[in-house]
């Protein structure tokens, strides 16, 4: 595997498990929305899959990996 790659698992754990750590509260406080979490910051907040992917595009990141 590549050192990007690598890196970018690595990077995607650490948020898999922010979220996990942090799901009771992102439940009660965004309920019916969805977000985007990278490197344990929640991103983007949106009321749409589509409005997250865009927010997360207007900031430059890479929708992928987030």
């Amino acid at each position: 595997m590549g050192q990007n790659i690598v890196q970018e698992l690595r990077v995607l754990g650490r948020s898999s498990s922010f979220i996990s750590e942090n799901a009771e509260e992102f439940s009660k406080k965004y309920a019916k929305k969805f977000i985007a979490v990278r490197n344990n910051k929640l991103l983007v907040v949106g009321d749409t899959f589509k409005e997250v992917i865009q927010k997360v595009r207007e900031m430059g990141e890479d929708p992928s990996l987030v």
